[in-house]
């Protein structure tokens, strides 16, 4: 008898165990991103409070597997539980972009957060409520707490968005896009004759030409990394030998190219022109910075006080940049701040600069004095993160306070066990900081040394800080061209569990229904792919009777191009399922349902229609096939649509920065780069 019933219930779970599987790293996955966030913490917190009740949830359910046999085997309840994951991947997505800088560009103005979340808020309600997890619905406290939370966030976004993404104009999206289009080739071979990629720029030797004046540092640094002094088109350069001696490498060739879209789009990047030869030699060509790096400046010299805060200002506008275009610098220290004449700080040194999504340095190969500057959580061989380098950055302010290296004297051993106990350099100041800003810039450097990394305060919000700050201070710049001492005389520093036991049914009240389950929405995607038809139409079929989108949008595309024989002639009901899902913002279903008015263009607004619906996905579903289309349409003049090969050629680039073979193939044949 116990046999028979555990064999029973063991039937009407088995639908439910891929789906359960699914849920649970879904739900890892948006907590561990929620670990990594660096805004809106307390928004996507709300939302981590509610996986964590949804776990214990699903936990409960299985525990009980007995008990909730009858719900096993209801189709509803399996349909429920499907919605369950599609609500699940909403909230993932949405927390991993509102939790960066990238991200958060999708929300252009901060209201659209806050609609995005009542609605997730509602769906999950909804979710677990038709799945019968009473205790994981919000209560009245939750909802009060959320909106607190968006409030607080909500108006700091705004604020950030006033300041900063307004400033990010559709150039900079373009150099994020090609910077990510080179990062995603960077180990390809490199082929001349179809690569969609431009060498960095070569320099005749014959260009760089000797000063007219010579003076004793245009010579800088020792062998193998000496610095030359030239004139390249009349400005300053600095041309320093690179490690490879014959042809760059591949590799080497797409990170210099990288460089240099870094360095034209922020004038707080050290500019890179290019690669040349000097005595037979490989040597990289930068600006030049007079006043060497940072370090050798405050050496020599003491810094006024007020210039050190627009210093830190500035290279707090170039980290904020290097975020948007997803690099991480990881090795921030005054050393690696170059200053030209008039104190403007330059970021340069990018050898140890990676990706977010690239492979970071171990501790075995970075060690050496730039621990004085590390996060106790890099100290530990944790990943490399934002976390990591807004430590570092108040490391380098510390610096530039106190012009000293940290912890100086020390040797690394006791640097790490400092670090990693939560203990930091001491900050006592002298009467170069003003007292009344004192506990102002204290807190600024504190905040980020916070050990738990979720606590370190973002750079948007440091920007914000160093911004106020400097504007409270600008009376000091008044009538000072020059921010620097003659000597060093400045005194910086005067010196929940349940165990209840499984209820038992009789044999006679356990139904005999068993669910027949669904593969997933990627499976049937696949299955479509191989031309398993029939198999993926019923996947699609079932989930957009769930209500999907993305099963919307697959479900309509088979009614209109009538993909099996028994479906054929429903190609209205096809159009209507493919507008509902491109109005809940399917990019491919916002291109598909543009194409269903491609052969009637000249009948009353659909034209109109088409160029509405294929935009939307061009630009906000950032697809590469509308793109293409989008760019084709405008450099030919298509569809009845004025030739503008302007226009045409911007949207032929964003495809192939995507790697679209048709716009590559076009610029090509239009003898146009895929780079500006």
């Amino acid at each position: 008898m116990a046999s028979r019933t555990l064999k029973l219930v063991g039937e009407a779970i088995g639908p439910y165990l891929p789906l359960i599987n699914v849920a649970t790293v879904l739900i890892s996955e948006i907590i561990n991103i929620y670990e990594t966030a660096e805004y809106n913490r307390k928004i996507c917190d709300a939302l981590v409070e509610r996986m964590i009740l949804a776990n214990n949830a699903i936990n409960t359910l299985q525990n009980r597997k007995q008990k909730n046999e009858s719900k096993f085997r209801n189709e509803e309840y399996y349909k429920a539980f499907n919605r369950f994951i599609y609500v699940l991947k909403d909230i993932k997505e949405f927390v991993a972009d509102i939790s960066n800088i990238q991200g958060i560009k999708k929300y252009a103005k901060a209201y659209k957060i806050k609609d995005k979340f009542d609605k997730l808020a509602n769906d999950y309600d909804v979710a677990m409520k038709d799945l019968n997890f009473t205790m994981a619905v919000a209560s009245d406290e939750q909802r009060r707490i959320d909106s607190e939370a968006l409030k607080e966030d909500l108006d700091e976004m705004s604020k950030y968005m006033s300041k900063y993404f307004e400033e990010m104009d559709s150039k900079l999206d373009t150099i994020y896009d090609e910077i990510k289009h080179m990062k995603s080739h960077i180990d390809d071979k490199i082929d001349k004759t179809d690569r969609p990629l431009q060498a960095v720029s070569r320099i005749d030797s014959k260009q760089l030409l000797q000063p007219l004046r010579g003076k004793l540092d245009d010579k800088r640094g020792k062998e193998p990394k000496l610095i030359f002094k030239k004139i390249y088109q009349g400005q300053e350069v600095a041309c320093k030998f690179t490690e490879e001696e014959t042809e760059p490498s591949p590799k080497t060739q797409r990170l210099l190219e990288i460089l240099m879209k870094l360095s034209v789009g922020c004038k707080r990047i050290l500019k890179f022109y290019g690669i040349s030869t000097i005595e037979k030699r490989n040597v990289m060509v930068f600006e030049w910075a007079e006043r060497g790096t940072l370090n050798q400046l405050y050496e020599a010299k003491d810094i006024k006080w007020h210039y050190k805060v627009r210093i830190a200002l500035e290279i707090c506008r170039g980290l904020i940049f290097l975020q948007h275009v997803d690099i991480l610098h990881h090795d921030l220290r005054c050393e690696n701040i170059l200053m030209t004449e008039s104190l403007q700080p330059k970021i340069y040194n990018f050898e140890l600069a990676r990706s977010f999504d690239w492979k970071t340095t171990t501790m075995d190969q970075t060690i050496g004095d730039i621990l004085r500057w590390m996060a106790p959580e890099k100290l530990n061989n944790k990943p490399y993160t934002t976390q990591c380098e807004i430590f570092s950055f108040g490391m380098l302010l510390w610096e530039l306070t106190f012009e000293k290296i940290p912890y100086q004297g020390w040797e690394l051993e006791r640097i790490v066990d400092h670090v990693v106990k939560g203990s930091r350099e001491k900050i006592t100041f002298g009467s170069s900081i003003p007292e009344n800003y004192q506990k102002e810039y204290k807190n600024i450097i504190s905040d980020t040394w916070k050990q738990n990394p979720h606590e370190r305060i973002p750079f948007m919000k440091l920007l914000d800080l160093l911004e106020e700050l400097y504007t409270s201070i600008s009376y000091m710049f008044e009538d000072d061209s020059l921010g620097l001492l003659p000597d060093k005389t400045l005194d910086l520093d005067g010196s929940k569990d349940t165990n209840d036991a499984d209820l038992e049914l009789p044999d006679e009240d356990i139904s005999p229904v068993i669910i027949k389950p669904i593969i997933s929405l990627e499976e049937g995607i696949r299955a479509f792919e191989n031309k398993e038809h029939e198999k993926a139409w019923e996947c699609f079929e079932f989930h957009a009777g769930n209500k999907n989108t993305t099963a919307k949008y697959w479900k309509g595309r088979y009614l209109w191009d009538g993909l099996l024989d028994d479906i054929k002639g429903r190609e209205e009901e096809g159009k209507k399922l493919l507008k509902e899902a491109a109005d809940e913002g399917n990019s491919d279903a916002q291109l598909r349902y543009a194409f269903t008015f491609k052969q009637v263009l000249n009948k009353k607004e659909n034209k109109k229609i088409f160029m509405e619906y294929i935009k939307k996905a061009a630009n906000e579903g950032n697809n590469p096939t509308a793109q293409f289309n989008l760019g084709d349409i405008y450099c030919k003049g298509k569809c009845d649509i004025s030739k503008d090969e302007v226009e045409g050629i911007k949207w032929l680039r964003k495809a192939a920065l995507q790697d679209n073979s048709k716009a590559i193939k076009l610029l090509e044949k239009l003898e146009v780069g895929v780079y500006d």
